[in-house]
């Protein structure tokens, strides 16, 4: 069962139902944190609460008409605009700042939640600006990112900065092993995300059971300097990685591979996230140098700055499968 925000941000939300209680709400708050950490969880219960007939110390009950309307994006004030395609274009906050200057269909209240707020144009940003220097009515408006760091400093400066953060590796570990998951698959998950939907959807996902052990297939062929690990990327590895997101998931995890060849040498071996094959790990890795450990890393990091200059995603596997076999047999 997914987490309801108040187990997942149990401080925030006695914050803010201290605030809706005393009518003390700020007009604009940036809501920063890694997925998963309930970001978007958290402005809609706030937002519950706002208009909830029946709460109790601020509070929503959660199952009035208000809150279920909330929770099914249907109450009209509460506005909320996400990226049109890659991004939030200047029409979009237009459309935003217009909504801000009318009165509350319902009552006197407003409230604005704009998804993945790093993705607005400079132009978008900037038309934003006027409303949060300027606000005018009884609006809050909550801006939501996982990237705080590509967010205007005249934005941030404007906003009440909130930052969500995620469960600790070892509590993640715990809650989808009592979902059912077994130990060293919870504990690659909580690993490789932060979000616990996400590692359940993932634990479902046979297409992302076979992945793993293809690209354990693929990994212990690196290791022994196989050749069959350059046919691998095609034949093994691409077939899964249909979309970014996948393709981003599949680097993740080749990350953690080579991570864990890292820590190992280091005798980190508590913090391993494929603890599944951490024997086989350990005995190949008394033949990989520290040098070659660390540079197979630095080769998977680097292939970041290759996909953001739309080299194809095959080629960037095939050549990090070359360098990986030469790194780890320097």
């Amino acid at each position: 069962m997914e987490q309801s925000i108040t187990e997942l941000q149990p401080r925030l939300t006695e914050h803010f139902a201290k605030l809706v209680d005393t009518n003390k709400l700020a007009h604009a708050y940036l809501f920063s944190g890694p997925r998963g950490t309930g970001k978007n969880k958290l402005a809609h219960w706030v937002a519950q609460a706002v208009f909830c007939q029946n709460k109790t110390a601020g509070y929503p009950c959660l199952k009035c008409n208000d809150c279920r309307r909330i929770s099914q994006n249907n109450q009209p004030d509460v506005v909320e605009i996400k990226p049109d395609g890659a991004s939030i274009k200047v029409e979009q906050i237009r459309y935003l700042k217009s909504e801000f200057v009318k009165s509350g269909i319902e009552g006197n209240r407003k409230l604005f939640i704009i998804q993945n707020a790093e993705k607005m144009t400079t132009s978008a940003a900037n038309s934003l600006l006027k409303f949060l220097e300027e606000p005018s009515g009884d609006v809050t408006a909550f801006l939501l990112t996982d990237s705080l760091n590509q967010i205007l400093p005249t934005i941030v400066s404007r906003c009440q900065l909130v930052e969500l953060s995620s469960l600790t590796t070892k509590k993640m570990i715990n809650k989808l092993v009592g979902l059912g998951v077994t130990p060293e698959k919870a504990n690659l998950l909580a690993h490789l995300t932060n979000s616990q939907k996400e590692a359940s959807e993932l634990e479902q996902d046979e297409e992302f059971t076979q992945l793993l052990a293809h690209l354990w297939e693929w990994f212990n062929q690196v290791l022994r300097n196989d050749w069959r690990a350059f046919v691998g990327v095609q034949t093994k590895l691409m077939p899964y990685a249909t979309d970014n997101e996948r393709q981003e998931r599949l680097i993740q995890l080749i990350l953690l591979l080579t991570r864990d060849i890292l820590l190992l040498k280091y005798g980190k071996n508590e913090d391993v996230a494929f603890i599944m094959y951490s024997e086989e790990l350990s005995q190949r890795n008394l033949n990989i140098s520290e040098s070659g450990a660390i540079r197979a890393v630095e080769a998977v990091l680097s292939t970041k700055r290759q996909r953001a200059v739309n080299v194809s995603f095959q080629n960037v596997l095939e050549a990090l499968t070359l360098n990986l076999c030469s790194w780890y047999q320097e």
